[in-house]
């Protein structure tokens, strides 16, 4: 019997034909890679779309800097080099410094949190301590220049002279600076000091606790037949002004004929703290003018009116009932770390003894040329503990002439020997002080011509 060839009703493949089932999976695949297809080809102009969008006018642009090519050369460092990077912290406290250098910006600074509580510390004029400046001695051990008025080691009886050998067992001449922090601590602890007095070994223990920094110290000194009143302003903080208004009202009702204004090595501080000093000393008038870069600050003008303090719009802050200003003649210590607020102090009274202002004071200026920063800086906190300190403004005397980089020049100028350098301020004297001896001498003048 013939076999009747049967017609094929199915695809065939290498002589095998399809299942149903097969077509099926096949017919169903197909169609998910076209949807997946069209889908995935719409998603990605979509989000393309979106991402131009985005990039158009939410991205932060700046001309300034390429955050791309930033991220890409970390990238690279980070995947290809033999060299770890720093951690996160480390990385952005770095590249953030970078920028502040390269801007040249000299006063600018990053601060973590630990940093920037020690500055704003610094700036209060309050600190957690014994209440000793110490100044290192060729021995390695540190001799104590001062002791602040009302501090801890006050009530201890620590004097001025006595030389630190050991904190707490570790000596200054093993390392000076770990000796020297230890002598920091909370508040209520205690500590063991080993020191030296007219070179007989003894030790006293410690209660640290919160200090006033002292930063104005005065006396009157004797010259020929003149009485002379010296006012040593190490420091414009939180407290120098009712510290120097209380040295100065002290020493007028003592009786003097003459005051010197010694900021020999005085860094500066605060803006607001050297405006209220100047209103103290001048007449009703301009203390300074700041001129910021940003045309969102606005440009103002510190001045003094019988005994008010005005910075800008800002309503007067009165300081001293009735105003007051000195009237007899001063001179001005300064050299070259006199900088900042202490070049505002010197100027300001130099000007005001100029004829462009009436010569209504009578100020002589000693010394060498200041350092020269006529520069106001600001700091902002930025992220949860950190800190940025930045120049923002350029701040002039009443002459409105900066000094920025150039320093003030003594109308009297007079060098010191390269040991009398080494001299601590706190422990000059008419023996070992040729600029101090000077001012005296200008003052005798005047006060006996």
């Amino acid at each position: 019997m013939n076999r009747q060839d049967e017609f094929p009703s199915r695809p065939q493949k290498n002589g095998r034909s399809l299942s149903p089932v097969l077509i099926a999976v096949l017919s169903c695949v197909l169609t998910g890679l076209i949807v997946f297809a069209a889908t995935f080809f719409s998603l990605t102009a979509y989000y393309s779309e979106k991402i131009d969008d985005y990039s158009e006018n939410y991205v932060k642009k700046s001309d300034k800097y390429d955050a791309g090519l930033l991220e890409a050369a970390l990238g690279l460092l980070d995947a290809n080099s033999i060299f770890d990077l720093p951690d996160r912290e480390a990385l952005t406290e770095a590249m953030i410094e970078a920028a502040i250098a390269a801007m040249g910006d000299r006063y600018g600074t990053f601060f973590t949190d630990v940093e920037y509580a020690s500055y704003s510390s610094e700036l209060s004029g309050d600190f957690v301590g014994i209440g000793v400046t110490l100044q290192k001695n060729d021995d390695g051990n540190a001799l104590v220049v001062l002791v602040h008025a009302g501090s801890p080691a006050e009530d201890a009886g620590l004097l001025a002279g006595d030389v630190l050998t050991a904190v707490d067992g570790v000596l200054f001449a093993d390392g000076y600076d770990e000796a020297f922090n230890s002598i920091v601590g909370e508040a209520g602890s205690t500590v063991g000091i080993s020191f030296l007095r007219a070179g007989a070994p003894s030790s006293v223990t410690v209660t640290r606790a919160t200090v006033v920094k002292q930063t104005v110290i005065s006396r009157i000194e004797t010259y020929g037949t003149g009485r002379i009143g010296y006012v040593h302003i190490t420091g414009f903080d939180g407290h120098t002004y009712e510290q120097f208004q209380t040295a100065v009202s002290g020493l007028e009702s003592e009786g003097i004929d003459g005051l010197i204004f010694d900021v020999r090595s005085n860094g500066g501080g605060l803006l607001s703290s050297v405006g209220k000093v100047l209103a103290y000393l001048l007449p009703d008038g301009v203390i300074a003018y700041v001129d910021y870069k940003s045309a969102s600050l606005s440009d103002y003008t510190i001045s003094g009116e019988n005994g008010y303090v005005r910075s800008g719009s800002s309503a007067p802050v009165l300081y001293c009932e009735g105003g007051h200003e000195i009237t007899v003649p001063a001179a001005v210590l300064v050299n070259g770390r006199t900088a900042s607020a202490a070049e505002l102090f010197t100027a300001a009274l130099r000007d005001y003894a100029t004829p462009e202002f009436g010569s209504v004071l009578d100020v002589t200026v000693v010394g060498t040329t200041t350092y020269g920063k006529g520069t106001v800086q600001t700091t902002y906190t930025i992220g949860a503990d950190n800190a940025l300190k930045l120049t923002v403004a350029r701040y002039n005397p009443p002459s409105n002439v900066n000094y920025d980089g150039v320093g003030i020049l003594p109308g009297t100028v007079v060098d010191l020997t390269e040991d009398q350098e080494k001299i601590s301020v706190y422990l000059r004297t008419q023996e070992n002080d040729p600029q101090l001896c000077a001012a005296l001498a200008l003052l005798d003048q005047k006060v006996n011509p």
